[in-house]
């Protein structure tokens, strides 16, 4: 008897809920299902930086413990687009999934009754189905705020705001910070370099090459746990990022014996994860405020001249290393700030 298999086929810009629940029944109603991902350079994914590879490997990720489900990556680049090249896609997704008529039986299901019809010419099943939930890939992708809740987790990732808040140390920035994330029920992921300096129970002028090594690591991992979040609802905002962590390293070690091959290790991990990063907003706080010692703090830091240089160079890492991300600096009293902060969040993200 022949294994009965499900196909369901699109772009998957991004994979929602109903997605979710058409690839369930399917594989429920059948024997197992094979899901096609598709697209072309500069398709509708790619527009909202979801290219067709990355739309494989979130979707992948989803299924990752369902044994009845399969996913696949079918290029479309060389193929003439829809609604031409029927033979030829059709020609490439079978050889794609491995088909083999003598022991499986496909059904596609589609949502479109032209898509139906061609299939039928070509001597396959298929199921026409209807819209999940009223809502589309391209409705989440207008709004991805609105339709938060449909959005399969992993593609959350690529619609979540991330506003990074910078600025020399004792400034105010993680209270603003705080602040921010109760406002808009976000989740936020403060200064990494605090936990690590009061567990190993070491000073900003005792940190070593190894040290920064953690603090970018440990930042870095801190943050994405909390996009990957469920306390993630379109908005997580940051107390600093790696490129803080460089001005300290550099403000520190820049006369320190640290070897040539050390800094070199911190500036290669330094910018891999910065290119990961990718912030949407960037609050810069400048050093108005009163300098405060919490005990890890050094109190070098407290010289108003030497705050100030330190802030004038983690501006000139920004214009380096982040050029093109919208910044709104902040120099005014803590309430000006907080209320400048939000205008600046309100223009990139609209809660739901």
């Amino acid at each position: 008897m022949k294994e009965r298999t499900a196909i369901v086929f699109g772009t998957f810009a991004p994979l929602h809920q109903g997605h979710i629940d058409l690839i369930q029944k399917a594989k429920r109603r059948y024997d197992r299902v094979k899901v096609v991902v598709s697209g072309y350079e500069g398709d509708r994914g790619q527009e909202v930086g979801l290219s067709l590879q990355k739309r494989f490997r979130y979707i992948r990720e989803t299924f990752s413990d369902d044994e009845l489900t399969q996913v696949y990556k079918l290029d479309e680049t060389a193929l003439p687009r829809y609604p031409l090249g029927w033979d030829e896609w059709l020609s490439a997704l079978l050889e794609l999934i491995d088909y083999q008529p003598e022991r499986e039986e496909l059904i596609f299901f589609v949502g479109e009754a032209d898509y139906q019809a061609e299939l039928a010419k070509r001597g396959f099943d298929s199921s026409l189905q209807g819209r999940q939930f009223g809502i589309s890939a391209s409705m989440i992708r207008e709004n991805p705020s609105k339709y938060w809740k449909y959005i399969a987790q992993p593609f959350r990732r690529q619609f979540t705001k991330k506003v990074l808040i910078i600025g020399s140390a004792s400034n105010g920035k993680t209270t603003l910070a705080k602040d921010l994330a109760r406002f808009y029920d976000a989740p936020v992921s403060l200064e990494y370099a605090r936990e690590y300096q009061i567990q190993n129970n070491v000073r900003d002028d005792e940190l070593t090459p190894k040290d920064y090594y953690y603090l970018l690591l440990g930042q870095y991992a801190q943050t994405s746990r909390l996009i990957d979040s469920s306390a993630n609802r379109g908005l997580v905002v940051a107390d600093t990022n790696s490129l803080v962590t460089k001005g300290y390293y550099d403000y520190y070690l820049k006369e320190s014996p640290a070897q040539d091959d050390e800094t070199a290790t911190f500036d290669n991990l330094f910018s891999s994860i910065l290119a990961k990063e990718k912030w949407d907003l960037v609050l810069f706080v400048q050093p108005v405020g009163s300098y405060v010692n919490d005990g890890f703090r050094d109190m070098s830091m407290a010289d108003e001249a030497i705050r100030q240089d330190f802030s004038a160079y983690l501006d000139r890492l920004r214009q380096r290393f982040l050029p093109h991300i919208p910044m709104v600096y902040l120099a005014s009293d803590y309430l000006d700030n907080y209320q400048a902060a939000k205008e600046a969040i309100d223009s990139i993200y609209q809660a739901d």
